[in-house]
Parts: C-alpha cells; sequence; structure tokens
C-alpha cells in the first residue's frame, strides 16, 4: 500500500469528524434512585444512517441493560444466559410475543417505530425492562451518577430531552459546535 492510498482516508474523514461535536452532562433528581432509568436524546435530530445491533441479556433474573436505547429500524438480540426458560413480550406499541426459549438460545426484534416498549416475560412477572426507540441514533443513558454523553453530533442547533417511567425535565435548546464538547444539565422531578 502507498503513502497516497493511507492518507486518502484521513483527509476524507478528518473534515466530516470536524463538523461534529459531542453532548455531555448530567440529569439530576429526587430521589436519585430513579435515575439509572433515564435516556437523554435529541429530540429533532437527523435518523441514523444504518441500523444497528444491540444485545439485551437475561441473566440472573433481570434484563440487562435495564434500560435500552436505540434508533428506528435498530435490531436487540435477546439471549437467555439463564439456567430456566425464559419470554420475551410487549405489550406497548407494536405489541409482540418472541415466546419461549431455553439457556443459551435468542431471539431478535428490529423496532420500526419510536416510542417506549416495556420488556416483560410472561414466566417470571418480576422481570421487566425499557427498549427506548428514538428518531435518532442521538441518545444516552445515564449512569447511576446521572452523568451522560452522546458523541458524533452533528453541528448545529438541537432541541434536548428525557425520558424517564417517573421523572421529568423541560426540554432545553443547546448548540453543538464543530470539534467541542456542548454541556447541559437537566434537573428533574
Amino acid at each position: 500500500m502507498n503513502a497516497r492510498a493511507v492518507l486518502l482516508p484521513l483527509l476524507v474523514s478528518g473534515p466530516l469528524l470536524a463538523e461534529r461535536g459531542t453532548v455531555a452532562g448530567t440529569v439530576t433528581a429526587f430521589p436519585s434512585k430513579y435515575l439509572a432509568e433515564t435516556v437523554v436524546y435529541l429530540k429533532d435530530a437527523p435518523p441514523p444512517r444504518a441500523p444497528r445491533r444491540h444485545r439485551v441479556r437475561q441473566k440472573g433474573m433481570t434484563f440487562l441493560p435495564h434500560v435500552l436505547a436505540i434508533a428506528i429500524h435498530d435490531a436487540v438480540v435477546f439471549v437467555n444466559d439463564d439456567a430456566v426458560d425464559h419470554n420475551v413480550f410487549s405489550p406497548d406499541g407494536e405489541r409482540y410475543n418472541l415466546g419461549v426459549f431455553s439457556n443459551g438460545e435468542s431471539r431478535e426484534r428490529v423496532f420500526a417505530r419510536p416510542g417506549i416498549y416495556t420488556q416483560q416475560c410472561s414466566m417470571h412477572p418480576e422481570m421487566f425492562s425499557y427498549v427506548f426507540v428514538g428518531t435518532s441514533a442521538h441518545a444516552a443513558v445515564v449512569d447511576r451518577d446521572g452523568r451522560f454523553t452522546i458523541p458524533d453530533v452533528p453541528a448545529g442547533s438541537w432541541k434536548i430531552a428525557i425520558w424517564n417511567p417517573r421523572l421529568s425535565a423541560p426540554d432545553q435548546t443547546l448548540i453543538v459546535a464543530p470539534g467541542a464538547t456542548a454541556a447541559v444539565r437537566f434537573d428533574a422531578n
């Protein structure tokens, strides 16, 4: 391979990356025990270029992760890592039931519409989780301290919001500059 072949991809990708930035910040709430169920997302961002695949494990009689943020047309592979049979179904939006599957088996679901989908197991009613399906891939689940980062955001002005089954906060507008990090804070209640 010659030097020109190596430099050309760097020259093409460099300017494209410089036109994007990052959104980072925190969500605070009282009580803070609900923070880990929060998704921060850009409301009016463009749809993703290509669908992605995500994974949710059923392990220790729980869904892991408890909250997953994806974009429309993304797929979620549900994997049973427990020694007992499980089921995955959702009564929300495009209702579905992926049937019963045993240890080591998996089922896949493609999400064609935005919305919140509660994941449940009909065999173990204490098991539930959420799949947040946004219109774009520009979303993040906060960590247990309320921190989040949304990388690769196109430069410009964006509306940013949170989703949480128990908390709320007003939407905000922020400006993402090329190559910079825009900071935001939500005080939820």
